[in-house]
C-alpha cells in the first residue's frame, strides 16, 4: 500500500483549471497575515488581502441617507431607506404625554381622551367599596382593602350606628382604628367611595368625591338643648338636599326631618323639632362647586332646562285687549310678544302684569298673537310668607308698589277723660 506524503512546491505553484481553458490559477509564494482572505484579480493572480467592512458611511453612501447617529436603526419611509431614532424606554416613545414615572406607581397605560397620545391612567373599580369586619371587644384597628384621601370619605357603621371621624375614629393610610374598641360580635361597616389612588388626573366633569381632599368636606356639630331647631352652618351647603345629616347617630331625611336656607347668611338648618338636650346632630357638606349658588354672568343658554321656556298663542278678534296667559310674570318686558308675525314693544304696544297681557289696542280679526316667555318668569314671584326683612332692598318698595285697597285702617275711639289721663301720665 502507498503512504501518503505531502507535497511540497519551493518556487510557487501554478495550476491549470478545467482542460481546453487557457487559464492558470498563480498562488501566492509567502503567507498572509491573521484575519487575510484569498482574491482573485480575475486573470488567475490569487493573492491574500486584509477583508474591508461596511462602515455608517458607507451605508449612508449606498442607501443614500443621511448619516447615522446613536441608537438609531434603518427604516422604510415609503419611498426610501433612512436612519430612524428609537426610544429606549416608555417615556421616550413619540405618542406618549407623559414625561416621569413619579408618583405613576400601580397604574396603567391608557390612550388619551382626545385619542392622541398615551397616558398613565387608573383601575376602574366603581364608585365605591365596602369593608366588613366583626368586633371582638378588644382589637381597635382595623385594616381597610383600599386608600383613601382623608377620614372624612369614608362613612363608618358600628351596628348600623353612625361614628364620628375624629372622635369614634382614625384614618392613617388602610388603617382604620377606633377610639374604643367595638364590642364582641359588633357589626362593622365601613363605605368608601373610589379609592384617590386608582384615580388619574380626570378629564372635565370626571371628578368624583374620591379625588377630593378631605379638607374639601366640612362637618358641623351641634348639640341640643331641648329648646332650639334652628343652627347656623359654618360653610356652603350649596343645596339643601346636598348635606349628609345624623341625630344621634340616625341619618335624617331633609324633605321630614329638616330644611336648609343656603339663601341665609351664614346658612342655617332647622329641624322639624327641637333637637333633645344632649343629642348630638352631625351636618356633613363637601363642595358646592356643582350644586352652589352660580356667580354673575355664568349661566349660558345650555344651562336652562326646556321648562323654563314657555309660549302661549291667542288669535285676536278686532275689540279683546286682554289675554289671560298659562304664566305669571312681573314685567311685560319679561315677554316677547308678536301679532300678526311684527314685535310689539313692551309698556307702549302691551302691558303685562300676573297672569294678564293687555294690549294698547285690540288686535285685528284674525291676527295670530304668539307670546314668548325668554325665562320662567313664575320663578320670580316668591311664595306666600316667603319674603323677609332681609330680603328687601332698602327704599325698594315705594307707593307705587303697594296696590290700591291693601292697607287699611282702623278707627280708634277717643275718649277726651280717660284718654286725657292716660296721656298725662306718660308725658309725666
Amino acid at each position: 500500500m502507498a503512504t501518503n506524503k505531502k507535497f511540497r512546491v519551493k518556487h510557487g505553484l501554478e495550476v491549470n483549471t478545467l482542460s481546453g481553458s487557457t487559464t492558470t490559477l498563480v498562488f501566492p509564494t509567502a503567507d498572509g497575515t491573521s484575519g487575510q482572505v484569498i482574491q482573485t484579480d480575475g486573470s488567475g493572480n490569487l493573492s491574500f488581502i486584509t477583508p474591508s467592512y461596511y462602515t455608517d458611511a458607507d451605508v449612508d453612501t449606498h442607501l443614500n441617507t443621511s448619516t447615522a447617529n446613536a441608537n438609531e436603526v434603518l427604516s422604510w419611509s415609503g419611498s426610501d431607506y433612512d436612519w430612524t431614532s428609537i426610544s429606549t424606554n416608555f417615556l421616550g416613545l413619540t405618542d406618549v404625554s407623559e414625561t416621569t414615572y413619579t408618583n405613576n406607581g400601580g397604574k396603567i397605560v391608557q390612550v388619551n381622551s382626545a385619542g392622541t397620545a398615551l397616558e398613565f391612567g387608573g383601575v376602574t373599580l366603581g364608585q365605591s367599596s365596602r369593608d366588613s369586619f366583626t368586633g371582638d371587644g378588644t382589637t381597635t384597628a382595623f385594616t381597610l382593602t383600599q386608600v383613601y384621601a382623608g377620614q372624612n370619605d369614608i362613612l363608618v357603621f358600628v351596628d348600623g350606628v353612625i361614628q364620628y371621624p375624629g372622635n369614634n375614629f382614625t384614618l392613617s393610610g388602610t388603617t382604620l382604628t377606633f377610639t374604643s374598641a367595638p364590642v364582641n360580635s359588633a357589626r362593622i361597616e365601613a363605605f368608601g367611595t373610589t379609592p384617590l389612588t386608582t384615580v388619574n388626573i380626570p378629564g372635565d366633569g370626571t371628578v368624583t368625591a374620591a379625588k377630593l381632599a378631605a379638607s374639601a368636606y366640612t362637618r358641623d356639630i351641634f348639640t341640643g338643648n331641648g329648646s332650639t331647631a334652628a343652627y347656623n352652618l359654618t360653610g356652603d351647603a350649596g343645596s339643601p338636599l346636598a348635606p349628609f345629616v345624623f341625630v344621634g347617630g340616625i341619618l335624617q331625611d331633609p324633605s321630614t326631618h329638616y330644611t336648609v336656607d343656603v339663601l341665609a347668611s351664614p346658612q342655617t338648618i332647622t329641624f322639624t323639632s327641637n333637637l333633645p338636650n344632649g343629642t348630638e346632630a352631625v351636618v356633613v357638606y363637601g363642595p358646592v362647586s356643582s350644586t352652589g349658588i352660580p356667580s354673575d354672568g355664568s349661566i349660558t343658554f345650555q344651562k336652562m332646562a326646556p321648562s323654563v321656556f314657555n309660549y302661549d298663542t291667542f288669535t285676536g278678534d278686532g275689540t279683546t285687549t286682554a289675554f289671560t296667559l298659562s304664566q305669571s310674570v312681573l314685567e311685560a318686558k319679561h315677554l316677547l310678544v308678536t301679532v300678526a308675525a311684527v314685535m310689539q314693544t313692551p309698556q307702549t304696544a302691551y302691558t303685562a302684569t300676573g297672569t294678564t297681557l293687555t294690549f294698547t289696542s285690540a288686535p285685528a280679526n284674525g291676527a295670530p298673537i304668539l307670546v314668548r316667555y325668554y325665562v320662567g318668569a313664575s320663578l320670580l314671584v316668591p311664595t306666600d310668607n316667603s319674603v323677609s326683612t332681609v330680603k328687601i332692598q332698602n327704599s325698594a318698595v315705594t307707593s307705587a308698589k303697594i296696590a290700591d285697597g291693601t292697607i287699611t285702617k282702623t278707627d280708634l275711639a277717643f275718649n277726651p277723660e280717660d284718654d286725657a289721663v292716660a296721656l298725662a301720665i306718660a308725658l309725666g
